[in-house]
Order: structure tokens, then C-alpha cells, then sequence
């Protein structure tokens, strides 16, 4: 597994957790706009959840490949 594909991989786990949260949170904002900080915290949580989601999807995947690395040269 090199680089490019743990890339390719938090990047698709980034949009399926990106749209998994935006579909309830967007229903919410529609009823009601930013009138307020929790309200905006609404409209960004979709972007924090999907940025964590990929990081650790990355890292999950990085340390796979790097034992697995290991693993082949001995």
C-alpha cells in the first residue's frame, strides 16, 4: 500500500462520512438558518466529523502499511 492510496482511501472515507452527517444537519439548518454560534456549529460539525474520520482513516491505513512493510522484509 503506498501513499497515493492511503491518500485515495481518506479521501473517500472524508466524502462517505462528509454526506453521512450532512443530511440530518442540513435538515436542521434549513428550518432555522444561523441565527446563532450553536447553529453554525451545525453547519461545520459535518466538516469536523469528516476531517476525523480521514485522519484517522489515514493513519489506521499508513500503520498498516507500514507493518506490513516490516512484516515483508524479514
Amino acid at each position: 500500500m503506498d501513499k497515493k492510496d492511503i491518500a485515495v482511501r481518506a479521501a473517500k472515507t472524508f466524502v462517505q462520512a462528509f454526506f453521512g452527517v450532512l443530511v440530518p444537519e442540513l435538515a436542521a439548518i434549513l428550518n432555522g438558518g444561523f441565527t446563532d454560534l450553536p447553529t453554525f456549529w451545525k453547519a461545520v460539525a459535518p466538516f469536523v466529523a469528516a476531517a476525523l474520520a480521514a485522519g484517522i482513516s489515514a493513519a489506521w491505513n499508513g500503520l498498516q502499511a507500514y507493518f506490513t512493510e516490516k512484516k515483508e522484509m524479514y
